[in-house]
């Protein structure tokens, strides 16, 4: 099931961003991504195993953060949570903008099978534990007039 984050989800969502980041969310951002953001969680058996966190902007929107606990990883509940909460989006947006890690080729992959192409390379740009630093891909899906209507 998928459903919008609530205030009592932001625990669970931050373990999980905290298996996965190297520099996670703190819990207050999470606190605050509740009320001011477009945040969804996905269950699996009750459970929250996943969330996907959108700042929609006038008719765009951004990525902010998504994560799936790593032992549910590969079961296709990225692409699920990704396309429900781009669906959920109430500002009909044109374009919808992420940056994601050169290095997680899982992600740009799933986010190249959601409609995302690569536009620009920041370099640079996340800090790795050993103190250097890696480029992050900017990708943008661009909503045709087809896509558009799964907004109305």
């Amino acid at each position: 099931m998928i459903r919008l984050m609530q205030a009592s989800d932001v625990s669970v969502v931050a373990k999980i961003e905290r298996l996965v980041q190297s520099h996670p969310w703190s819990v207050k951002q999470f606190e605050e991504a509740v009320s001011s953001y477009q945040s969804t969680v996905i269950e699996q058996n009750g459970q929250v195993v996943g969330f996907c966190i959108l700042q929609p902007v006038l008719d765009e929107a951004n990525l902010l953060l998504m994560a799936i606990d790593p032992t549910q990883q590969g079961k296709g509940l990225g692409y699920q949570i990704l396309d429900a909460s781009l669906n959920m989006l109430k500002n009909n947006p044109i374009q919808i903008f992420l940056e994601v890690r050169e290095s997680n080729i899982a992600a740009i992959n799933l986010y190249q099978k959601s409609g995302f192409h690569q536009i620009d390379l920041r370099k640079n740009y996340y800090p790795n534990p050993n103190g250097t630093k890696e480029h992050a891909i900017i990708m943008v899906k661009t909503c045709t007039d087809d896509f558009a209507e799964l907004f109305k």
